[in-house]
Formats: structure tokens, sequence, C-alpha cells
């Protein structure tokens, strides 16, 4: 991995041993998995997936990951307990066991229906290119259309989404347009959450991922003098440390998990001499030093 990247374990675990709290959290497509040609291939990797769990089940970190994807969806593809999650951009959370969702939302829904219905009727005419339905939001996905099409499928999206441009925010994904209802929820309200949930000592934040929506929480990261780590060739501006694929993100899971995991145990360790009770005496040599040597 690149050499900035390589320091990130030594630095959380150095603020680690300080006592501090870490809160590790990631997106999903494209930075804990590949970018493939369909959300259902998007599997974890194993090894990965281990990291995440030795990583939760440490005491004072705490994983999270924030995707674009319904929070049902997420949860089952991440399929780990301990960890907290938000989906669709931001707007579902689950924190400990408990779903946390906006109001707002829950008023744009049927709207964004009726735009999604709409847009899969005109994918008719660009193959490849199909919309997936999200609980409060839709992507239009055109990764496995011809490139000759893209264009023409862009602006005419675009176009039947303007009369409603102020109630949506249209993000770009990798070969995707991703629509989510315009109020104040995304990726850094969530991460803001995240960190809020675990208690208000300070902690040291994490946040690694590849595409627009992950900008704000990026940002946060950065904000809250953490580290904002970009995945892929093209990460947000936002991001200030960068990794070229997953792989080497897992790669950096697996180190990270090692590290903190000598850290804490080394923590655990105290030193002989704070071990010694303070009643015990001391036993002296039968000859100390000074003594005359027969």
């Amino acid at each position: 991995m690149p050499l900035a990247a390589a320091a990130i374990p030594e630095r959380l675990a150095t603020v680690y041993r300080r006592g501090q709290r870490l809160v590790l959290a990631f997106d999903y497509d494209g930075t804990l998995t590949p970018l493939v040609a369909h959300p259902s291939l998007a599997h974890l990797d194993p090894i990965s997936r281990a990291a995440l769990a030795r990583l939760a089940a440490m005491p004072r970190v705490a994983v999270g990951v924030v995707s674009g994807r319904g929070l049902d969806d997420l949860i089952g593809m991440v399929d780990l307990a301990g960890l907290s999650y938000g989906g669709s951009t931001g707007l579902e959370l689950e924190l400990a066991g408990e779903r946390l969702l906006s109001i707002d939302a829950l008023e744009n829904r049927a709207l964004l229906n009726t735009l999604s219905a709409a847009l899969e009727r005109r994918m008719a005419a660009y193959p490849g290119a199909w919309v997936e339905k999200k609980p409060f939001g839709f992507t239009v996905h055109y990764r496995n259309a011809a490139t000759d099409c893209t264009e023409a499928l862009r602006t005419e999206t675009l176009a039947l989404l303007e009369p409603h441009a102020a109630g949506l925010h249209v993000l770009d994904g990798p070969l995707a347009l991703e629509v989510v209802p315009a109020i104040e929820r995304d990726k850094g309200t969530a991460l803001h959450a995240i960190v809020a949930h675990g208690g208000a000592e300070p902690a040291t934040v994490l946040y690694a991922g590849d595409a627009a929506n992950d900008a704000p929480a990026l940002a946060v990261a950065a904000e809250l003098g953490g580290i904002a780590l970009g995945i892929g060739p093209e990460p947000p501006p936002e991001a200030v440390y960068r990794l070229p694929d997953p792989a080497a993100l897992g790669e950096l899971l697996v180190a990270l998990a090692e590290t903190l995991t000598i850290a804490h145990t080394r923590s655990n360790v105290r030193p002989h001499s704070e071990n010694r009770s303070e009643n015990t005496i001391p036993i002296c040599s039968k000859n100390p030093r000074g003594a005359h040597d027969s």
C-alpha cells in the first residue's frame, strides 16, 4: 500500500494506546467490495469480514458501514452483528440494533416511487441499463449499457427529474445516477450519528469511500481530525489518504486488526514491579552488596 496509507494502522494504534476510542466507518460498494456488474454480486471477502468482526469486538472501537443500499440489503450483505449501519445514503440508520429514520424521508416516498417507475419504462430503450429501487430512493445503473448510449440515457433521465429538482439530490456514482430526497441527511450526518452514539469521549475517526456520495463523510472525518481515506482511481477530492482498490483496503483492515490487538494486549500487561503486592517484603541476599567476601 502507499506509504501514507501504510502509516494508518500505527497512527490509530498510537491514539488507542492513550485510551482514546476509535470510530472506523466504510462505504460498501467500491470500497469494501469491488464494483461489479450487479449489486447482488458484490460479496464481501471473508478475510475482510473477519477483520471487521475482529475490530468490532475490541473495546473502545466502533465499526460502521454506510452505503447507498437500502438498510436491510446492506445488513444482509455485510452479515455482521455489533456494527453500526447507515443505509439509503444515510437516510436509514441502525445503531446498536435500534432503527432510526427521518420523517422527511417518508414524505418523499410516493414521488420517488413514481419517478422510478417512469424511468423503468424508459430503460427499455437502453439495453443493459436498469433501475435499482430502494426504500427511500433509486439508482439508475448504466454500467452494462452500450457506451454510445450513455449520454442520451443521462440526458433523458435528468430531463425527467428536472421538474422535481428542488426536492431531489442527484448524485453521480460509478456509471450510475443515484437519486435521493433533498433533505439534510447524507453519509456525513450518518457518520456524525455513529460517532455520537459511542459516547461523548473524544474519538479518532476513519472513513473510507470511493464515490461522490462519500464526500460528506470524508469531509466530516477530516473536520474531526481523523482520516479521510479515498479508495480507487478517482475518489472525491475530500479524501486525504488514498488506496488503489478494495483489495488494498482489505490488507489495511487485516494489518489494523493485528496492530490494535497488539496495542490492546500490551496495555493490559502491567510491568512486574506494578504487579507486586504492597505487602510483599523484598528478600535480601545473604551477602548484600558491600559485604566482605570470604
